[in-house]
Order: structure tokens, then C-alpha cells, then sequence
């Protein structure tokens, strides 16, 4: 497969200032206290009752910079969130000009190359189908790599999907319970100190609670977005995306249909 590459549908927020790691620790669900210039980690960004506000990878950019890139649409929201708690931080928000720029394909990591801006793609391993080679850039459209193939949005979408990768407003619903996402394993840490909605994703995981719906992902087969799913004649739940390979859908709890997504 040649080297792919789209201008993903994310929104950018910049977070800068010398509070800016101190401060995005006590927000997000994830541990940012090592976090490495040119580093990238998955998180996500809850309200204080534990809801989901949004999926955010947070990628280092400098000693006091920061981006967290999110699904379109959701740039504000996040921001709106965030600056409830600033309260004498020393840090600014504001929705930024950086684009996300991903390549996928064999050989996408390596043609991109290592820098700032570079972001690890999460579970870059689709079920059974091995390895998928993929890297994001974050950072000015004019400072992208100008490589490989252009690729629709639709396209992207698709691959995400293979990748077992969830949207936000899509598969995800904005105030869905963090169990219920299938990301916790990598978007969440269970060692770090307080942030907004830990006492219900510390609770659920400790009781090993079954969340009201469950992100699973099925064989792509004939599937479209909206389709129900059937099983023994009861509604079990929809399609919520389809890629070339694989399905995501919400299926209700008590029912095992498909996979549970993990890395």
C-alpha cells in the first residue's frame, strides 16, 4: 500500500504558558507529568460528574507548549471546559491555526520523520490484520510533509475505523460514561492524583461495573452507518462507522456481540 495522506477533520487548541503542564495534568484523565517535548498521549477530557467532554491527543510542542487536537467541532467545547478551572494558573487557550495532517501506508513513519509536531497514531493494530503504519503531523499547514498520495476525508475516516480508533460525536457521545468507550486502557491513567470525574471512572473500573453501552467492533461486511443490529430478534444496537475492513458499533450492555476495543 503506497504512503496515503489527508488533512484530518480535527480541531486544534493551543495551551501555553508556565503552568501549562501543571495545569493540563489536574484536567485530563491521562498522566502528563513525564510527558516529553515532541511526546504524544491520548486522554480524555471529562466533565467534574465524569461524562465525557472529549477524546484529546495532547502533543508537547515546546517547554510551555502544548496542543491538544480534537474531533471538529469540539475546539470550543474543549476550551469552554477547561477554562472553568484556570482560576491564578498561568496559561492561555485558544483555538489554533495548526492543522492535523496524517499519513498512512507502508513506510508513512519513516518518510515523515521524527520533530516536532510528529504524533503517534493510537492503536496503530487492527484486530487480527497486523501492524498499520501511520503518523500525524500537528503543527502549520505550510510546514507539513509534502508526501504521499492525497486521500478524501471519507477515506480517513475509514482507516480510523480500521484502526478500532473512535469519533467523538460520532461513536462516542459527548456525556457517555468513560467505561463505555473502549478507550480507558490507553486514555486514561489509574495511578495519577485527582482530576474532574475521577471518582466515576475509579469506581466503575474497582467494581468492574458493565457500562450502559459498550463501543465493540465487528467485521465490516455489508454493514452501513445506521444500521441495527439484530440478535435472536431483539435490537442489540447500530452501526456507528464502517471502514473497508471493520465496523464500530454500540451495542448495548449485556449482549457480547463483536469486540470489545483495546490496543
Amino acid at each position: 500500500m503506497s504512503i496515503q495522506h489527508c488533512v484530518a477533520p480535527r480541531d486544534v487548541v493551543f495551551v501555553q504558558g508556565d503552568d501549562a503542564q501543571a495545569f493540563l495534568h489536574s484536567q485530563l484523565a491521562q498522566d502528563l507529568s513525564s510527558v516529553a517535548i515532541s511526546e504524544t498521549v491520548e486522554s480524555l477530557l471529562l466533565e467534574p460528574s465524569g461524562h465525557v467532554v472529549a477524546l484529546a491527543r495532547v502533543v508537547r510542542h515546546a517547554d510551555t507548549v502544548y496542543t491538544l487536537d480534537v474531533d471538529a467541532g469540539l475546539g470550543d467545547v474543549v476550551i469552554n471546559r477547561l477554562s472553568k478551572f484556570i482560576l491564578r494558573a498561568k496559561v492561555t487557550m485558544r483555538l489554533s491555526d495548526f492543522v492535523v495532517h496524517s499519513y498512512w501506508g507502508h513506510g508513512a513513519r519513516g518518510a515523515v520523520g521524527q520533530g516536532i509536531g510528529r504524533a503517534s497514531v493510537a492503536w496503530a493494530v487492527a484486530g487480527s490484520d497486523g501492524y498499520q503504519d501511520a503518523v500525524d503531523f500537528v503543527g502549520l499547514d505550510a510546514d507539513a510533509p509534502k508526501i504521499g498520495d492525497e486521500a478524501s476525508q471519507k477515506e480517513w475516516q475509514m482507516h480510523r475505523t480500521d484502526l478500532h480508533w473512535p469519533r467523538v460525536g460520532t461513536d462516542i457521545d459527548v456525556g457517555d460514561i468513560p467505561a463505555s468507550t473502549g478507550v480507558t486502557s490507553v486514555a486514561v491513567s489509574f495511578t495519577k492524583g485527582c482530576y474532574p470525574g475521577q471518582e466515576l471512572v475509579e469506581r466503575m473500573d474497582s467494581r468492574g461495573s458493565n457500562a450502559p453501552t459498550v463501543l465493540r467492533a465487528l467485521r465490516a461486511a455489508s454493514y452501513q452507518v445506521g444500521d441495527v443490529i439484530h440478535q435472536d430478534g431483539v435490537d442489540i444496537g447500530h452501526i456507528t462507522s464502517v471502514g473497508q475492513k471493520w465496523a464500530l458499533a454500540r451495542i448495548k450492555r449485556g449482549h457480547e456481540f463483536g469486540a470489545v476495543l483495546g490496543p
